[in-house]
């Protein structure tokens, strides 16, 4: 036996204060709901009649939706019991969203809901790129919202050629690029458009593959330099100090992944923890000067186990969003730092958190590491992005090999 109502589902407030509308599919005694896509406070609802009073502002077209999906619910559930195959409401329920979704594939629209993901997720630095994206479309289609049968190889050029009028530079724009083709690809996943559906065939991202940006990296001799400096113990210039070295002595260790170290990630030596950005595990041992860092850290601020390691993050910080806010502001303050500490140690190079990483690389490669040995201790996953880091050293390299010809 099955049934189709309509009904406000007082289960579920909404941030406004009202109940969202929901299409109530019940088969052998499972309910399953659908969302219609309006909302009704309790007291504009009638229960007797299951639709929005009279005096509802939206009375009109929430009655005239609520006719249509009926219909088109009843019209489906009537076809299965005519097939007499076995159906189930959930069956019932996924197709009618997937045609529903189908119909109203909008791009910015889904960009909206694919960030809305990725924030429940936690993955809030890929929220921004996917933001950052929509934005950019946004005013390229000068606010109008557009389909995804909309974008085709033409589309995909102008696109590009907007960019490059407003001059913004290429790797912004590759990422840009990226991101449209990624938010393709997860419309297909979610069964928006169809899997043969490719408006990048045509089109080439190897010419911004091939630009080079300036990779930094200072010498050893550089990094004894700041290791050695005398700054006031517990100062913030301090605390990048350490937090630049400790990431040069531990693989290049981002600063995301240093600001959520905790005491628990260490056992037996050795460093073990997830880099947000990959989900890969890392373990090392540790050496002794980022050793040294630790024990200041552990005899200044530990309390437990579960305490953060760097006064970076607190136990205060519980949201994502909290923790995002917190590491831009500490980040932006620790790369002032390192200014004033690359003057002091009279390093010209500009001096930023990246750095450490850099360097940790070049160093070793100068030492004669293997690029594919110095591709997995930085856990890439390819050599070609190890050589974009060894860029500079290559460089220098080839300067010296040609001088051979004078």
């Amino acid at each position: 036996m099955s049934s189709i109502s309509v009904i406000l589902y007082t289960s579920k407030t909404l941030k406004n204060g009202e109940h969202p509308i929901m299409l109530r599919i019940i088969k052998d005694r499972t309910p399953k709901y659908i969302s219609l896509g309006f909302s009704s406070p309790a007291d504009l609802w009638d229960k007797t009649k299951n639709s929005p009073k009279r005096k509802h502002p939206l009375y009109t077209e929430i009655m005239l939706l609520i006719e249509k999906k009926k219909n088109d619910a009843l019209q489906l559930l009537l076809t299965k019991e005519r097939s007499d195959d076995g159906y189930s409401a959930e069956e019932i329920q996924k197709t009618i969203i997937k045609k529903k979704r189908s119909g109203t594939s909008y791009v910015l629209q889904y960009f909206d809901e694919t960030i809305t993901r990725l924030k429940d997720a936690g993955r809030l630095g890929y929220a921004e790129v996917f933001t950052n994206t929509k934005n950019s479309l946004n005013k390229f289609r000068e606010e109008k919202d557009f389909r995804f049968t909309d974008i085709n190889h033409s589309f995909i050029v102008r696109y590009e050629d907007w960019f490059l009028a407003r001059e913004v530079k290429p790797n912004s724009v590759f990422v840009f690029m990226r991101t449209l083709k990624t938010l393709i690809n997860y419309a297909k996943r979610d069964e928006l458009i169809d899997n043969s559906f490719d408006p990048f065939k045509d089109f080439s991202f190897a010419k911004y593959r091939r630009i080079k940006t300036k990779k930094r990296a200072i010498t050893k001799k550089e990094i004894k330099k700041i290791a050695a400096l005398k700054i006031e113990t517990d100062s913030t210039l301090f605390h990048s100090k350490n937090i630049f070295l400790f990431s040069y002595y531990c693989r290049g260790i981002n600063f995301i992944d240093i600001a959520n170290l905790k005491w628990t990630d260490i056992k037996n030596n050795r460093l073990e923890y997830t880099r947000r950005k990959t989900k890969e595990l890392f373990s090392m041992a540790i050496l002794n000067p980022a050793k040294k860092i630790l024990d200041y850290y552990a005899k200044k601020y530990k309390s437990s186990e579960n305490d953060y390691i760097f006064p970076i993050l607190n136990n205060k910080h519980e949201t994502p969003q909290s923790k995002e806010y917190r590491i831009d502001k500490l980040i932006t303050r620790t790369n002032k730092d390192l200014k004033t500490i690359a003057t002091k140690a009279g390093i010209v190079e500009k001096l930023t958190t990246y750095v450490a990483r850099h360097t940790y690389a070049t160093v070793l490669k100068k030492s004669g590491i293997s690029t594919a040995l110095i591709s997995e201790m930085m856990g890439h996953d390819s050599e070609h992005t190890t050589k974009i880091y060894l860029d500079s050293f290559e460089n220098a390299v080839l300067d010296e090999a040609n001088k051979k010809l004078l």
